[in-house]
């Protein structure tokens, strides 16, 4: 993440949990590792510094209140204010976040200071827009998420945060007409004002956040409401929503859920709860963060697979592993793989083995860039094959790519294998020594990693476009990660159509610009009225466009795909079985013959119907 993003956080009325949910939101997000700045610009009524009281390093001694004096009274050098008056939240272990906050902690003298300010003569005599502008971006240099606290209701700082300061906004709101009329009408005039803007901004993303919301004691009424709020949610959803997702199954990922035991002062549950547990807060305020951290974007997946989603933005947070590679082993190898690991030294490469922390192996492997997998004869070790599983899942969604290494003792060792790691090239040490293994897998590692996410012009052209249904995102996206580590350039929307996107018009431009359209057909793809035309556009290329279905699940290929040559996944049932698919395929988009081998590639990914 190169440039941060700007979020607000307002809501119509008070007492809908809206600095409840944004305090916990950064404290997820700084746990998670990512460099986050709270503002407390609800001046009128602030608050937010309670939440962070007995973390504050020291009261603020100055804040936003501050800020905006010295904007006015020394316009000229109000630009280098942006993180004067910032105070660091140190947080259980070792993370952190910086707030400002609205002002000095316990000034007499607030009030009548906020009273003077005069937001219409700051814009206009002080050039305070300007003053703004220089804010922000020194936030997005400094920060990869600012998170900020709006005043509620209809007011002049209100109007600020919601139209100039943010590139998302997240309105909060509960069940009831008052909140929804008016959080909406607010969000309608956000919207306009931020067109009118004399800056550089891309169209304002918006998401509805229902808050405090419990449905448990009247089921029937509550449904009605969630039926409700997603009719009316849904234009609010439709800049950043995936085509043909349900906005009722999107706008209940972003709902905060009623716990009166959180109800009672400024708390932080985000601290002792699991971002996991589905019957806990914090496992909704993940999905939120994780939705910002992600910038709005693979939002199938939060629909899909809510845990992967999560972890995917957990992992994202990680700019640099600590440790080059985490060395898996069985009991009988512990001493080899601690050899493998002086050696590893000895060319360059950090370690850590598995038998030195062995209650913390998943915590090690999440730190460490690449994994080396040690296999002897002995059979298949449980804890290897958890190690290697937990791996190939987060691998996908690591910002850097991350390689499974397998090194054999023997040839009767391939076959012992974990079953996820079948399908990868292993060193045999038949036919060479632990130092040589050493050496080559170094030289490896040293080869200059290409980042997972594609880099193409977004206007230029593709080796493939992959045609399929929402509902098979999640093994769409697998196939076109292994296909980039083969080489080729990759169109699938979940990657290049961005947030704020005329996604059609962007679909259309990749589906004409491919030399090769792979149809991802199932029973889903069959009915999708899209991917059928998707299909008949490609169809009517040939000669100009290589069309390839490839067929998933249980489907039964409709006529115009049967009478193609096709790819046929269904019966693949190992990862071996898969792998030998993906590359039958890759041959086709390629047109190898014979024995032309493929590009090397690295580690596959596999979906998730696999594990």
């Amino acid at each position: 993440m190169n440039t941060g993003q700007i979020v607000t956080f307002y809501s119509y009325k008070g007492g809908v949990g809206r600095s409840f949910a944004l305090a916990n939101t950064a404290v997820v997000l700084a746990r998670w590792g990512y460099r986050v700045l709270c503002v407390d610009w609800d001046l009128e009524a602030p608050g937010l510094s309670y939440y962070f009281d007995e973390h504050l390093a020291e009261p603020p001694r100055a804040g936003l209140l501050e800020m905006i004096e010295e904007a006015r009274t020394t316009p000229e050098t109000a630009h280098a204010t942006a993180l004067r008056h910032r105070t660091s939240v140190r947080l259980p272990e070792g993370a952190r976040l910086d707030l400002i906050a609205a002002g000095r902690k316990g000034d007499d003298s607030y009030i009548s200071r906020l009273q003077q300010v005069d937001w219409e003569a700051l814009y206009e005599k002080y050039d305070f827009g300007a003053t703004l502008e220089t804010w922000r971006e020194e936030w997005m240099r400094e920060y990869d998420l600012v998170l900020v606290d709006s005043r509620t209701g209809i007011t002049d700082s209100g109007g600020i945060c919601t139209a100039q300061v943010p590139d998302v906004l997240v309105f909060a709101y509960t069940a009831n007409d008052q909140n929804v009329d008016g959080v909406l009408e607010i969000v309608d005039r956000a919207m306009k004002a931020r067109d009118g803007l004399p800056y550089d901004r891309p169209r304002l993303l918006t998401v509805p956040l229902l808050s405090r919301f419990d449905a448990q004691p009247e089921y029937k009424e509550g449904e009605r409401w969630r039926r409700e709020l997603a009719r009316r949610m849904e234009p609010r959803l439709r800049d950043w929503a995936p085509r043909g997702s349900s906005p009722g199954e999107l706008l209940q990922r972003v709902t905060i859920p009623y716990f009166p035991v959180w109800s009672f002062g400024e708390l932080l549950p985000a601290l002792s709860e699991s971002p996991r547990n589905a019957e806990q807060v914090t496992y909704s305020i993940a999905s939120l963060a994780a939705l910002l951290a992600r910038r709005l974007e693979d939002v199938g997946l939060l629909i899909e697979n809510r845990d992967s989603y999560v972890e995917g933005a957990e992992q994202a947070a990680r700019r640099d592993f600590e440790v080059d590679v985490f060395i898996s082993h069985s009991v009988a190898q512990y001493r080899l793989a601690r050899q493998l690991q002086q050696l590893f030294l000895e060319n360059g490469v950090t370690s850590w083995v598995a038998g030195e922390n062995p209650e913390h192996r998943a915590e090690f492997v999440d730190r460490c860039r690449h994994l080396v997998m040690i296999v002897d004869e002995g059979g298949e070790d449980p804890t290897q094959n958890h190690d290697t599983s937990l791996f190939l899942r987060r691998s996908v969604n690591a910002a850097t790519e991350r390689l499974t290494l397998p090194v054999v003792t023997s040839s009767a060792a391939i076959r012992q294998l974990p079953r996820l790691a079948q399908s990868l090239q292993a060193f045999n040490l038949e036919d060479g020594t632990l130092s040589q293994a050493a050496r080559a897998i170094a030289a490896r590692l040293r080869q200059e990693s290409r980042s997972l996410r594609p880099h193409t012009s977004r206007g230029g052209g593709y080796d493939v476009y992959l045609s399929y249904a929402h509902a098979d995102e999640n093994w769409t996206l697998a196939l076109a990660e292994n296909l980039k580590r083969l080489g080729l350039t990759v169109f699938v929307d979940a990657w290049e159509v961005q947030a704020g996107d005329h996604w059609p018009s962007r679909l259309d431009a990749g589906l004409r610009g491919a030399d090769t359209v792979v149809a991802v057909v199932s029973t889903a793809w069959s009915r999708s009225e899209y991917t059928m035309h998707e299909f008949e556009l490609a169809a009517q290329r040939t000669g100009r466009q290589q069309l390839i279905p490839v067929l998933v699940g249980d489907v039964v290929p409709p006529p115009p795909v049967a009478e193609r040559d096709l790819v046929d996944f269904r019966d693949a049932m190992t990862p071996r079985e898969y792998l030998g698919r993906v590359q039958a395929l890759a041959r086709r988009i390629l047109h190898l013959r014979g024995e032309e081998p493929l590009p090397p590639s690295g580690s596959v990914v596999l979906p998730d119907s696999m594990f």
